[in-house]
């Protein structure tokens, strides 16, 4: 059963392709990742994480546009997912939405869905800190 997990849509004092180029770059991800990841490494065009609850996968980027990120685990997983990242130009800067698309039965829905819009929210916090922060205008 199709679900999306949505963050919480963040407003970024950055342009939107500053936002795009920072996302397409998988070792930025690593000034993204919450609390609950305690490991993250990136090979080549490939990222390893472990998410508490969730276990280990590995992510690609599977898909670059003017506008979004598209994020694909590679391997074995419980469930198949992807995740979007959608910037949209503003007058101030970036409006940004991180959506995990994910095919959940009901009983992995009860378990994991809490938790993947945690990874995705924190993620979403914490890009609007960082840019903000570390990413010249």
């Amino acid at each position: 059963m199709a679900t999306n997990i949505n963050s919480q849509e963040i407003q970024i004092n950055r342009s939107a392709n500053k936002v795009v180029d920072f996302l397409s770059d998988l070792n930025n991800y690593a000034s993204l990742m919450p609390k609950e990841v305690n490991m993250f490494e990136v090979e080549g065009d490939q990222a390893t994480l472990h998410v508490d609850g969730l276990g280990k996968f590995q992510l690609v980027v599977s898909e670059k546009t003017a506008d979004q990120i598209v994020l694909k685990p590679s391997g074995k997983l419980p469930f198949d997912f992807d995740i979007v990242w959608t910037v949209t130009p503003t007058a101030a800067g970036s409006s940004v939405l991180g959506t995990i698309r994910a095919n959940l039965n009901p009983f992995i829905k009860l378990l994991a869905e809490p938790k993947l819009r945690s990874f995705v929210d924190a993620q979403a916090v914490n890009m609007q800190t960082y840019l903000e922060s570390s990413i010249p205008e």
